[in-house]
């Protein structure tokens, strides 16, 4: 059945050693998620259209898979358009992020980064965003910050 439903199957290791990999595939992503947010924020002097924007960041090498899928959608909301449908909501990826920093201590490894966007990710969630998608985080922070700033 995991073959019909999956494009990689992948076994790595004893029971409980996939929730460890799901949390390794995660982590970058959300962390990117903020740090579009914070690449965003530097750009505002820039005053180029949203569209425009994230075209260029999604076309960069530093631009994960999934900005090719819902760089167009982050732009929108940017725009002003409302948020589309949740893929991934934001206390999930933040529960994500927590349970990578507890793993992390576990085994003596800190995991500053991830920890930094876990304080973003719970703030975000503390604003309302808990049901938004995670893809909410690069324009909550842009949002966030560009309240009374001036260009």
């Amino acid at each position: 059945m995991l073959e019909q439903l999956c494009r990689r199957i992948e076994h790595v290791g004893e029971l409980g050693a996939g929730a460890t990999m799901k949390l390794a595939v995660n982590l970058p992503l959300l962390v990117y998620w903020q740090a579009l947010g914070e690449a965003l924020t530097i750009c505002k002097p820039l005053n180029l259209p949203a569209d425009r924007l994230i075209d260029i960041l999604s076309d960069t090498a530093g631009a994960p898979t999934a900005m090719k899928g819902r760089g167009a959608s982050i732009a929108k909301v940017l725009g002003g358009e409302p948020m589309g449908p949740t893929a991934f909501a934001v206390s999930a990826a933040k529960k994500d992020l927590a349970t990578a920093v507890a793993f992390g201590q576990s085994i003596h490894a800190t995991l500053p980064v991830t920890a930094s966007a876990l304080a973003c990710f719970e703030q975000a969630e503390a604003d309302g965003l808990g049901d938004a998608d995670a893809t909410a985080m690069p324009v909550h922070w842009t949002r966030k910050n560009n309240k009374g700033a001036t260009s």
